[in-house]
């Protein structure tokens, strides 16, 4: 999504960002953001699908991990995997008793990314406000966590990071720090927005945005941006590196591992009345004929934060 002012800069966590961050004047007019969202929503669709719950007790180590780092129970999270029609593997979502997201929220937002875009995340997070200014956060092994009902052009703008760090590998990592990326954005003659200025990591999270409504959305960016011309190198090329991985159709061909299912309580021992009240164990590994290829994780990235977004700055 887009935003009216910066917040947590990523280069001050992960020390990515260039000498000269990306900033020209704002585009004129901006975008039509509210108009953005509803056209997003009426052109991803959610896909069908069904879900499960896991058994008691049971919890995926990176759920644990972020409600460990939050100060939240585990115990307090319902776990359960939701299985959509265009990929042979679930997802396993979590979600706090006190969300401001319910389980259809999740379910629905998701379903409607595009697969080959939503398969950039591990698992998928509900939490209550955490007093932490943010609303939405994403980690580099793909977890994503939403403190409030989530906004589809801020799950675009999340999984843009993951695809960022994750997907352009080849050419480099973060793509965004790259001459390629930087070249494209220096071609044009305006910022899409305030927030795009932060740092390039954030400038690509946000043209992911244009670049995605410019491909689902009948017409394009054009419809609603007579001066698109202005930042097309930027969009264009994150559509043209990306290729099908932003378009909705297809079925999922990438997928992070799923983290390992931990007990709630964090014991690896316990008295035989704790070990009675466990549901079954979960299986978590993906199926050996589910062709899926694995999205590796660098050890050394493991828990970190790529975006904080800021809270009651999102513009939709």
């Amino acid at each position: 999504m887009f935003f009216s002012k910066p917040t947590l800069a990523v280069a001050a966590l992960l020390g990515l960002a260039s000498a000269q961050n990306p900033s020209k004047p704002n585009i004129n007019p901006a975008f039509n953001r509210g108009r953005m969202e509803t056209d997003l929503r009426n052109n991803l669709h959610p896909h069908q699908s069904t879900w499960d719950y896991w058994g008691a007790g049971w919890i995926p180590q990176g759920c644990r991990d972020i409600a460990g780092w939050k100060n939240l129970n585990p115990n307090d999270f319902t776990v359960f995997n939701v299985h959509y029609d265009d990929c042979g593997e679930a997802w396993t979502f979590c979600r706090h008793k006190n969300a401001g997201a319910s389980e259809i929220d999740m379910i629905d937002i998701f379903g409607r990314l595009p697969v080959r875009m939503r398969s950039y995340i591990r698992h998928f997070m509900a939490t209550p406000g955490l007093n932490d200014g943010a609303a939405a956060f994403i980690y580099q092994n793909g977890d994503v966590v939403f403190e409030d009902r989530p906004q589809l052009g801020t799950f675009v703008h999340e999984v843009s990071h993951s695809l960022d760090f994750n997907g352009l590998r080849q050419y480099g990592s973060p793509f965004s720090s790259t001459n390629i990326w930087k070249d494209n954005f220096w071609a044009d003659k305006a910022s899409v927005s305030d927030y795009s200025k932060t740092n390039w990591v954030e400038h690509f999270a946000e043209v992911g945005v244009i670049g995605v409504y410019d491909k689902v959305v009948p017409g394009g960016i054009g419809t609603i941006q007579p001066a698109w011309n202005d930042v097309f190198h930027q969009y264009a090329t994150y559509q043209g590196y990306l290729g099908d991985k932003i378009l909705p159709g297809g079925t999922c061909r990438d997928r992070f591992a799923n983290s390992a299912p931990v007990t709630k309580s964090g014991k690896r021992k316990m008295i035989r009345a704790e070990a009675a009240l466990l549901g079954e164990k979960p299986v978590v590994e993906f199926n050996k004929g589910s062709n899926i290829t694995i999205i590796p994780v660098d050890p050394a990235m493991e828990g970190k934060i790529l975006d904080t977004v800021p809270n009651g700055q999102i513009l939709a």
